[in-house]
């Protein structure tokens, strides 16, 4: 899911991704950055175990984004 917003004129994005590695865990992979670049300013993957803790981690990330002014 790519979310946007705009600060002071800057449009912002953060990229929240839930997939599968080849070991059978789970990652939700962040990039965020400004579109004013053509590199993201920053990827962060977190692995999980289980399905279910990082399908949680991604719905929290995305309500948590939401807060603070970030849209689909």
């Amino acid at each position: 899911m790519i979310l946007k917003r705009s600060v002071n004129g800057l449009i912002r994005y953060y990229r929240i991704d839930l997939l599968l590695n080849l070991f059978g865990e789970w990652m939700v992979i962040r990039t965020f950055g400004s579109i004013k670049y053509s590199v993201p300013t920053r990827v962060i993957t977190t692995i999980y175990p289980e399905k279910i803790d990082a399908q949680t981690a991604y719905e929290a990330l995305i309500c948590k984004k939401e807060l603070k002014g970030y849209r689909p």
